[in-house]
């Protein structure tokens, strides 16, 4: 089992524990804990599968630069026979077979290395689907322990106020401002009605009538009306106006 494969179990090892604890602990630590926790490890997977895609690199340049010197010897060893120089060819067949011997084992090296480094890549490209699975569990779960948070505050208000010292108390206090309000209704109407029935509310009442009475002959004499006669039978009896 490869670095990679070891740590994922790990971490959902970890994860699980993590979770079968939230009843009994702190989600919002917990969860947050986690979330950096997975973070660390992704940074891990990132240095380890950059580590392992350099080797490959480096290997690759070994390779190229192998294949180059035997192509360049091989090259060598036809211009020497084409100038029958058997003396020089031999030196040079002798340098090609150093040098194919160099490739075959960068070659082999860069395969080894390059599939190391193939399951690196979908080691980390399945790593991080996980890890962005774990997160988006980890952002629910943080809503649902705000969510429950919230209730439970609700729940403590609402047994706040249905105590005496909440409800009761809320209730007692309007009865009492009722009290207060109607008692300041009937001492103004007891005053006002008072007020109606005194010796000064008739003298005005008296006034507003006499004035009225002036207003009405004056009246009568602007538009040359007769005032109105009383009999002594109590009759009131208007005369027209001879004009």
């Amino acid at each position: 089992m490869g670095f990679f494969a070891r740590l994922g179990r790990l971490i959902r090892g970890f994860f699980s524990l993590f979770i079968g604890g939230l009843e009994e602990k702190n989600p919002h630590a917990m969860l947050e804990d986690l979330k950096n926790q997975l973070n660390a490890a992704k940074i891990r997977y990132q240095t380890t599968t950059a580590n392992i895609i350099t080797r490959e690199k480096i290997a690759a340049s070994k390779l190229q630069s192998a294949e180059k010197e035997l192509e360049e010897i091989r090259q060598k060893i036809q211009a020497a026979r084409q100038q029958n120089d058997r003396e020089l060819a031999l030196h040079l067949l002798i340098q090609e077979e150093h040098l194919e011997a160099a490739y075959n084992t960068a070659l082999e090296a860069y395969n080894s290395i390059k599939a190391e480094a193939d399951r690196a890549r979908e080691e980390f490209a399945n790593f991080q689907a996980e890890v962005e699975q774990k997160m988006s569990q980890i952002r629910q779960l943080k809503v649902q322990s705000d969510l429950a948070d919230l209730k439970k505050e609700m729940n403590a208000l609402r047994s706040a106020y249905a105590t005496d010292s909440g409800a009761g108390k809320i209730n007692e206090q309007l009865k009492q401002a009722e009290e207060i309000i109607q008692t300041k209704l009937a001492k103004e109407e007891a005053i006002a009605e008072l007020g109606q029935n005194s010796l000064d509310s008739r003298l005005r009442s008296l006034n507003a009538s006499m004035a009225r009475r002036r207003a009405e002959e004056k009246l009568a004499k602007l538009f040359g009306d007769e005032p109105a006669q009383t009999e002594d039978s109590g009759r009131v009896v208007k005369e027209t106006n001879p004009n």
